[in-house]
């Protein structure tokens, strides 16, 4: 796997993905999703993503593709059991993962002026 993942805290936008995550509710969808759909997709994204490397995908694989519009199934290596997956689909995550975040900073306006 590779070592410059979020779920390791090195993603490429990790910095902006901390200060999204502040902005997403403890429970339930972000206020006013219509004026944040990107952050509502980020709060998506990242539950998909937890459940990818924490449980398989066994409660989100439905959601992880209209997510990520990644088809897990295609990369499920039923030999290894229940829940494993070529390590393609998670370099392919990453990469919508990337833009996912950078779609929310950029609605949110945590781009303007900032090193991150």
């Amino acid at each position: 796997m590779d070592k410059k993942t979020y779920w390791n805290h090195d993603g490429r936008y990790e910095t902006l993905g901390k200060r999204l995550q502040v902005l997403i509710p403890l429970e339930g969808a972000v206020q006013n999703t219509k004026q944040n759909p990107a952050l509502e997709k980020f709060r998506k994204a990242s539950n998909c993503y937890y459940d990818l490397y924490n449980n398989g995908l066994c409660n989100r694989a439905r959601e992880f593709y209209s997510v990520f519009k990644i088809p897990s199934s295609q990369f499920k290596q039923a030999w290894r059991g229940y829940g494993r997956y070529d390590q393609r689909l998670y370099a392919a995550m990453e990469e919508v993962m990337n833009d996912i975040i950078y779609a929310a900073a950029e609605e949110q306006n945590l781009l303007a002026g900032d090193v991150w």
